[in-house]
């Protein structure tokens, strides 16, 4: 192998990552906080960005191919592209995290601001970053986690016979999966692995263990101290700045949104207006529909058996008290790109592909439940309720049932719908895979959709995109939301 290439690789894929991350948190802080302070913003955005989480990182691909790779340089083009469709997979749940946290705020602090006439600025270096840090910090772990686990998706854009590689350690791995190269592929996963788990050793975990109370995860500090304060100063010199800026101006210029809440609707409109199926319609319907109902009763099938490992997982880190290793071995487990477990289970691919597919499956989704219930399920458990279980000898089923689940279920639901939609992205790399002459095809809504992208059939990825996204964001209107209601009343232990 040549190292100095595995090196750049390296590199390459670490700086998309931090720069998809950086964005993906300037993006959160704007929206989460607009979401949670404007009542309309919320009305309108909410349910945008319930369709937008749907969407697997492919259905971003014809946006990729239109907008960055036919209007820009190539080299250009493809670094935007790697960098967007890491976002796609970073956003989401920052944006979530930064409006719960702001939307929980105590409305007289509100109140005194506008006694005081704190200014935009004032509010957001004073109010909201400091009351969104403990969530930005957490589940900047979840999201983080989520960028590297479809990093080869983002580093090799594949549409019809085209196909656009990017240097990196995504699309390193499957060329060397390709040429039958195994020494070379496990030091590249290892060396994955490697950067992965430093990263949260080194950045992460000690900035999580800083804000978020209750929570020490592996890390090292000590080496966390310096970036912290060079980090620390650039923010209060742009406080600094900020503040004074914002005191020279009479008035503040509010930015408008508008454009972007007419650009989607009318988006959607325009797409569904150009598309002609004519009589291939009811065939796609058909063929939809089947593979719709296929990944749904697998979705369902693998968030039930999430839920007993977050339990187990849960109890032994309260028990055992190894919660640090649990959640570390959790962050790099969590990174590991998801199509790179194909290559890395080749020998049982021919005889239990659906085996290597519930891994797949797993793998995409069981992290965000384990990490709300370890970072804010278990640190908030009341301690009285285990002493007081342990003293009238609470024990067995009854434990679980009265005691323990109740105490972790808002963190459990809450996990489970990020769960949710981490299970039907992951069902593009879970129930499809192909590299040469290898190709597994499991069905499913996943596998439909690699296959209109393998063929450049833009009509159907969009109608596919489209009613995929809207069925899911209805099941989410009509299940998840009655169930979050129904938690709320009966299971928040106070």
């Amino acid at each position: 192998m040549n190292y100095v290439i595995l090196l750049l690789a390296t590199l390459a894929s670490f700086g998309r990552m931090l720069v998809a991350y950086i964005i993906s948190l300037l993006v959160a802080l704007s929206l989460g906080i607009a979401m949670a302070r404007r009542r309309y913003v919320e009305e309108i955005l909410m349910p945008i960005l319930d369709v937008l989480q749907s969407i697997p990182i492919l259905g971003f691909f014809p946006i990729v191919i239109v907008i960055f790779l036919s209007f820009l340089p190539k080299g250009i083009g493809l670094e935007l592209s790697a960098v967007f469709l890491l976002i796609t997979s970073l956003l989401w749940n920052m944006i979530f995290g930064v409006y719960s946290a702001i939307k929980s705020l105590d409305p007289e602090i509100f109140q005194m601001a506008g006694v005081y006439r704190l200014g935009t600025f004032a509010r957001l270096f004073f109010i909201y970053i400091p009351a969104a840090r403990g969530a930005i910090a957490a589940n900047s772990i979840i999201s983080w986690a989520g960028g590297w686990f479809f990093l080869t998706s983002a580093e090799v854009i594949a549409s019809g016979s085209e196909e656009y590689k990017l240097l990196g350690l995504g699309s390193l791995i499957m060329d060397l999966y390709s040429k039958g190269d195994a020494l070379d592929l496990y030091i590249a996963v290892a060396l994955l692995c490697t950067i992965i788990m430093l990263s949260y050793i080194l950045i992460f975990n000690p900035a999580t263990n800083i804000v978020v109370q209750g929570v020490k995860i592996a890390s090292i500090t000590k080496a966390y101290y310096p970036l912290h304060k060079a980090v620390s100063t650039i923010w209060s010199t742009l406080m600094w700045l900020g503040i004074k800026a914002e005191s020279k101006r009479s008035g503040v210029a509010k930015a408008s949104i508008a454009p972007l809440f007419i650009a989607v609707p009318a988006t959607i409109a325009l797409l569904s207006a150009s598309v002609n199926l004519g009589t291939e319609q009811l065939n796609f319907i058909t063929t939809f529909s089947w593979n719709f109902l296929l990944s749904l009763t697998r979705v369902c099938a693998v968030i039930m058996l999430e839920f007993f490992i977050a339990i187990l997982m849960a109890y032994l880190s309260i028990v055992k008290g190894q919660s640090s290793i649990i959640i570390l071995a959790g962050e790099i487990l969590a990174s590991i790109p998801a199509i790179i477990w194909w290559p890395l289970l080749s020998p049982i691919i021919t005889s239990m592909p659906w085996l290597v597919s519930l891994i797949i499956f797993i793998q995409g989704s069981l992290w965000y439940e384990f990490f709300n219930v370890m970072l804010f399920g278990v640190p908030k458990i009341r301690k009285e309720l285990l002493e007081l279980a342990s003293i009238y000898g609470i024990k067995g089923l009854n434990y679980f049932k009265y005691i323990f689940i109740p105490s972790l279920l808002p963190s459990i639901m809450a996990g489970a719908l990020s769960a949710w939609g981490g299970a039907w992205n992951a069902t593009i790399v879970a129930e499809y895979f192909g590299l040469g002459d290898n190709t597994i095809d499991l069905g499913g809504i996943g596998a439909l959709l690699n296959k209109y992208v393998n063929q450049g059939d833009f009509t159907h990825i969009l109608w596919t995109v489209i009613l995929w996204a809207l069925l899911i964001a209805t099941i989410n209107k009509l299940i998840w939301s009655r169930l979050f209601k129904s938690i709320e009343k009966t299971y928040i232990v106070e």
